[in-house]
């Protein structure tokens, strides 16, 4: 069998199966592969057996009744490491063994939602190729309500069929005013949905295994065990036609790849041969960056994060997909990430494996966490395309862009202007320094950053906790909301150090001529114009080849009020003497502490830098930004 030829490209194993193994570089989030049908059709036999086949080239998980993983130089073996793996087990041996339908209801609901957390826990915590499943937790649901559960109330209703699915992905939240008569359809799907009990997300391939209902039953039968309640010819005819009506809806709203395989027309090795090809086109098409149409390379990759703006914000991440699959044929992949730095981790993976499409749905800090991420081997590629999909507190540039700000019609601008081919340069700024135990560090940003009060504000923006609040603000107040009341609490902070004596002065070299130590309050910087919200940048092109440092001197507590009336009418570029400002565009900028060891926060637009001694900021390379334009609706 020749090898899978995308494993070289997406950086090899490792953590392959939880066991040791070499270093290697960041690697694609797995690739989801589900292989689904009735009883009787051989899905776990195939499951096991590609299983087998697959860890001959590559890193593999399973995830079935038994979490099971293997490597090129690892042998297929159980995971027991994994927690609750064997409650998966003993739910599943439960269930099979129950006569009562409701009973058996509940506790395989149960059973999929363990496995639909295995599967979650391993996307998250492992760095295999390929995640296998012994059926999918999302299709298998889908299915058994068509076919029994929710027989009647989904009968010929595709529309209610679709949004089970979404409450099941948690890609919709089930309304306030809608729980009373949701409850009374399904009070597990109900809980599951708003107690965010697990999330059934969607599978990247399926392969679904056709098989005659009266063959599947004599398989079963020639297995020398009692028959379960449902093994009947009759109700495995029509679980095999929900599960191609599941199937079909995921790939004609979701865009999903559906494999079907005749399997009663198949050996079992022609089977497994046919699932490990499947698998193998399907990480080739996640390896190549030109296979769709359009002036831009083929496939969107998406990176969203979880925490970023209003709490409508918040909910649009499970939308991001099905918005994107509606609009174009390209293939779309969204990665979640549950911080700027797992942001940073799945861009940097994403463009090794030959990304060139981003998108960024979230603020200003996973932008610049995508833009950091998209830089291999020290640069970012020529042929890349950055778009931002507003979602965040901090979404200027995506304003810049043109991206509207509701999740349909932002989609359709992106999208539109892929298709266009059109791009907008922006300079790349590199700020360099020392971290705090003196090794050094680069971080890379497109929009503004900034030092003293400015550079605090990502400690009262930027942590896990205080994204809570950000959501509530920002629902509150709209984008401004949140910054805002980071400015406010970082001029408080700063105040306070300083009147502790913590603080120190700092000599600011622009472009080779140094201004001596002093108290800046503030030391703003901008590569360019990001509108009437952060009006510092007025009349300066993203791609001029220069940026534009603001230093505010520190003239007391009461002037800094004016100084930042002034900074948000602009008036301190006008008349910078009047404000205590220094005012320069420049292609180079060194802060530099008077106290040699001192450590300060560097605001890198919404991430954080802690730097000991002396910061370099510098017009280092550009990116090509996608820019929004009319597209399909």
């Amino acid at each position: 069998m020749s090898g899978l030829t995308v494993v070289g490209s997406r950086g090899g194993v490792a953590r392959a199966a939880g066991e040791d193994a070499a270093p290697r570089g960041p690697a694609l989030a797995p690739a989801v592969v589900s292989i689904v049908g009735i009883d009787g059709c051989g899905k776990t036999s195939t499951f096991e057996a590609a299983l087998r086949e697959l860890a001959r080239e590559a890193a593999v998980v399973g995830v079935g009744d038994r979490v099971l993983a293997g490597a090129p130089a690892v042998p297929v073996h159980e995971r027991r490491d994994v927690p609750r793996a064997g409650l998966t087990r003993v739910v599943g041996r439960l269930a099979k063994g129950l006569r009562v339908p409701i009973l058996y209801k509940n506790v395989k609901f149960l059973d999929l939602t363990e496995r639909t957390r295995l599967v979650d826990h391993v996307r998250t915590h492992e760095t295999p190729e390929v995640v296998l499943c012994d059926g999918d937790p999302l299709v298998n649901t889908g299915a058994w309500a068509v076919a029994r559960f929710a027989r009647d109330e989904l009968a010929g209703d595709d529309d209610a069929l679709d949004e089970g699915l979404a409450l099941l992905a948690r890609e919709r939240t089930i309304p306030l005013r809608g729980l009373p008569a949701q409850l009374r359809r399904s009070w597990q799907l109900t809980l599951l949905n708003r107690l965010r009990l697990g999330r059934f997300a969607y599978p990247d391939l399926v392969v679904f295994l056709r098989i005659e209902p009266a063959v599947a039953l004599a398989r079963i039968r020639s297995r020398a065990r009692p028959l379960q309640a449902h093994e009947t010819e009759a109700f495995l005819a029509e679980l095999d036609h929900a599960y191609e009506r599941v199937c079909e809806l995921l790939e004609r709203r979701r865009g999903l790849t559906v494999v079907r395989l005749p399997v009663g027309e198949l050996s079992p090795d022609e089977t497994v041969a046919r699932v490990v090809a499947a698998t193998r086109e399907h990480l080739a098409g996640i390896g190549e960056a030109g296979d769709g149409s359009g002036a831009i390379g083929g496939r969107i990759d998406v990176i969203a994060t979880t925490m970023s703006g209003s709490i409508e914000d918040q909910r649009k991440v499970g939308r991001i997909a099905p918005e994107f699959r509606r609009r174009t044929p390209r293939p779309v992949r969204v990665r979640v990430a549950r911080s700027h730095v797992e942001a940073q981790e799945q861009a940097h993976a994403a463009v090794r494996g030959g990304a060139r499409v981003l998108v960024s749905a979230g603020g200003a800090g996973t932008f610049n966490a995508v833009l950091e991420g998209a830089h291999v081997e020290g640069r970012v590629p020529d042929d890349l395309r950055l778009a931002f999909l507003r979602k965040g507190s901090a979404d200027l540039i995506g304003k810049v862009l043109g991206i509207p700000d509701t999740l349909p019609e932002a989609v359709a601008a992106i999208v539109g202007g892929i298709e266009s081919g059109d791009t907008v340069a922006a300079d790349v700024l590199a700020v360099g320094a020392a971290a705090p135990d003196g090794a050094p560090a680069t971080r890379h940003l497109v929009g503004f950053g900034g030092f003293g009060i400015f550079g605090e504000i990502p400690r009262f923006t930027e942590s896990r906790f205080v994204k809570a609040y950000k959501g509530v603000l920002g629902q509150l107040f709209g984008d401004l909301g949140p910054f805002m009341t980071g400015f406010a609490l970082a001029t408080a902070h700063w105040t306070i150090e300083r009147l502790l004596g913590r603080g120190s002065r700092l000599s600011l070299v622009l472009d080779g001529e140094e201004l001596p130590p002093q108290a800046w309050s503030s030391v703003i910087l901008l590569n360019g114009d990001l509108g009437p919200d952060f009006r510092l940048g007025r009349g300066l092109d993203l791609a001029s080849g220069t940026f534009r440092v603001i230093a505010l001197r520190y003239l007391g507590p009461r002037e800094l009020v004016r100084q930042a009336v002034a900074c948000r009418t602009a008036a301190v570029l006008d008349d910078p003497e009047r404000h205590g400002a220094v005012v320069a565009t420049v292609r180079r900028l060194t802060v530099r502490p008077e106290e040699p060891g001192f450590e300060q926060l560097v605001n890198v637009d919404g991430l954080k830098l802690l730097a000991r001694g002396p910061v370099t900021v510098s017009v280092e390379s550009r990116v090509a930004l996608v820019p929004g334009r009319p597209g399909a609706g």
